[in-house]
């Protein structure tokens, strides 16, 4: 092995040493979580590179002051609901903390990468919400202490959750909708019958919220096609994307570009 090779081992070594020691340590004296069941406390959005200017797929992942925590399998398919158990709830909180989530920086990457978007993580401290923002490439003992954490979120053991994870039933959705040109239309896509009350005729993206069990409704029915279909209400055809709001999102301002 070089020289150079073994220096490499080293340093690597040792700020994962460095990195577990700050963790050990800060849990003693970092502070308890947040309790108000209705604040966002901790966010997590990867941002895609390439996306359409449209679309705003729901957060990744959202953890609240009563440790109900909002994640977005990676198809995107699916939105979980979960519970954190308050132990489980107030280490996630001390490792975000412990990460330097609770002042807003930005986590620069070595290499431009274009086809990649940043990781925008948010943190509510101090009684106010913290931005990070973590660059394609980004290195460093923060981002690894991000990336573990974003980790550990996304595949909790059994012990952490008061119960399994369920579907997330949106009490609010967004359905965003316009009339595509016709010579952008995709001659492959489904075209499937619109059941609710037709949406505005317009070439631009409107949006509108539905409550209750006209939220049901529209998740059935966006359930009922595969993506990318196209819809048909009357004589029109419509691109739509169902966007369940979140407990922290009250209206169309979350899901609107």
């Amino acid at each position: 092995m070089s020289i150079r090779r073994r220096r490499l081992l080293l340093s690597g070594a040792l700020a994962v040493l460095l990195a577990m020691s700050v963790l050990a340590i800060g849990h003693l004296w970092a502070p308890d979580p947040p309790r108000d069941p209705e604040a966002l406390v901790l966010r997590v959005v990867f941002v895609k590179g390439m996306g359409s200017p449209v679309e705003r797929p729901v957060p990744d992942i959202s953890v609240y002051g009563d440790g109900r925590m909002v994640i977005t399998l990676p198809d995107r398919r699916m939105v979980t609901d979960q519970r954190l158990t308050y132990p489980a709830y107030r280490r996630v909180y001390r490792d975000a903390r412990l990460a330097g989530l609770a002042a807003s920086r930005t986590l620069h990457g070595k290499e431009r990468m274009p086809d990649a978007g940043p990781t925008v993580v948010t943190l509510l401290a101090g009684g106010r919400p913290e931005v990070t923002t973590v660059q394609p490439g980004a290195g460093g003992v923060r981002a690894w202490l991000i990336n573990r954490l974003i980790g550990r979120l996304r595949s909790l053991p059994p012990g952490d959750l008061r119960s399994p994870p369920a579907t997330y039933r949106a009490a609010r959705m967004a359905i965003i909708a316009w009339r595509p040109q016709e010579t952008a239309l995709d001659p492959a896509a489904r075209v499937v019958s619109w059941t609710l009350r037709p949406p505005p005729a317009s070439r631009q993206a409107t949006c509108t919220l539905l409550t209750g069990t006209d939220a049901e409704a529209a998740a059935r029915l966006a359930a009922s096609a595969p993506p990318g279909s196209y819809w048909r209400s009357g004589s029109h055809l419509y691109a739509v994307i169902f966007r369940p709001l979140l407990p922290d999102e009250p209206d169309c301002a979350a899901a609107t570009p």
